[in-house]
């Protein structure tokens, strides 16, 4: 993609890996290599609380400095006046805000028109159940969101009912785009590995991701020792989150019951490959990132229906309701692991599944045509795919 016989300058404010581990890391990763494959000249901005693992290189980072609490990034004294820099330095055509980047948001978007940019932003927040209490905060929280975006020129939602959120909050319909999630199908496929092994396990059920509240993992844990399975059966959990003393506690003196902490994505494959059945028993999502790398691993997958991760897995995985959760998550977890037959037929539909509907590159191109839709001086060098039509 170019502007004026040079590559397109995009400015992505997103998140590090290192002491976070989650998907709003992954989708930082992942979709900037995607641009840059597409021939982006990106600068990265993100917090050093994250950690200092960046999907470019060290030059062209801008690490942060502030203080990060359980959902909210506090920049510290100082975080605008280096961001002014930066942007004026690199001149961007586009700001794109990983949203919620920080409670700096809404200034972002208006220093990226001082330099003469557009702004674009994902919109990561997760809808919950209507007419539930957390629902209700998150309608608020979507409100409060609206008006910090005032100075945002075109919103990527992550699904059709994130979308009807933005829309009632009083964000324009015109300005919304939904483009869903993306895994890179190339990267992330099914292989060999050496977990079974590892472990000294013959079937190995596998969770990704934050060990928070709304991801219900405890409930995982006692949904699995309630099978009263073999001691070869083997429960491993890999994130990092406020539960984590809880999921210890649950975990004493269970050897079955494996608490890996933070993993690397190298890790992260490995564990992906090895697993017999993957499992997301979230109480709300937007698409899960780790959902989607499941299924381009080829995994045997059981997920609940929240956000749009039960259209993402229809008919290519077990799909049961958000609530209540038991005993629909013994049931189905136990199916798996007793039908060998019927995890390889879901996993090698699931994989079908990511790499035509999920793919990165998909997306990427998807977010090229967001950023021309935001601006005529983005034009499309002849070499790059031609842009999916906005809705």
């Amino acid at each position: 993609m170019t502007v004026a016989e040079r590559p397109l300058r995009v400015a992505f404010f997103g998140h590090a890996e290192g002491r976070r581990g989650d998907g709003l890391s992954t989708y930082s990763r992942e979709l900037v290599h995607a641009l840059r494959d597409e021939g982006v000249d990106l600068r990265f901005f993100a917090h050093r609380a994250d950690g200092e693992l960046v999907p470019v290189e060290s030059r062209d980072a801008l690490l942060l400095r502030a203080w990060h609490l359980r959902t909210v990034t506090i920049p510290r004294p100082g975080s605008v006046r280096s961001i002014r820099t930066a942007l004026a330095d690199f001149a961007p055509d586009v700001v794109h805000i990983s949203w919620s980047f920080s409670l700096h948001d809404g200034v972002i978007a208006r220093l990226g028109h001082q330099v003469g940019a557009v702004t674009v932003a994902t919109f990561h927040l997760p809808h919950g159940p209507a007419g539930t209490a957390r629902g209700r905060v998150l309608n608020g929280l979507y409100r409060y969101h609206r008006l910090q975006m005032r100075n945002v020129d075109r919103c990527i939602a992550l699904s059709w009912g994130q979308r009807a959120l933005l829309v009632r909050a009083g964000y324009e319909a015109r300005r919304i785009t939904v483009i869903a999630n993306g895994v890179d199908t190339t990267a992330i496929s099914p292989g060999p590995s050496r977990l079974h092994h590892e472990l000294g396990a013959r079937l190995v059920v596998l969770y990704i991701g934050r060990l928070d509240p709304e991801k219900r993992v405890p409930a995982l844990v006692e949904s699995f020792l309630s099978l009263r399975l073999p001691s070869d059966h083997v429960l491993c959990i890999a994130g990092d989150g406020v539960q984590r003393d809880r999921l210890r506690r649950l975990a004493a003196g269970r050897a079955n019951v494996r608490l890996l902490g933070l993993v690397g994505a190298d890790r992260v494959l490995e564990l992906l490959r090895g697993c017999d059945v993957f499992v997301l028993p979230s109480t709300t999502e937007g698409l899960a990132l780790s959902l989607l790398e499941a299924m381009a691993a080829g995994c045997a997958i059981v997920a609940t229906d929240a956000g749009e991760d039960g259209t993402a897995l229809d008919q290519a995985g077990l799909v049961i309701s958000t609530h209540p959760l038991r005993p629909a998550l013994d049931t189905a977890v136990a199916r798996l692991l007793f039908d060998e037959p019927l995890r390889r037929r879901l996993g090698e539909a699931a994989r079908d599944r990511a790499t035509t509907e999920y793919s990165m590159s998909r997306s990427a191109q998807r977010v090229l045509a967001v950023y021309a839709a935001a601006s005529s001086r983005v034009a499309t060098a002849p070499t790059t795919p031609t842009p999916v039509a906005l809705p």
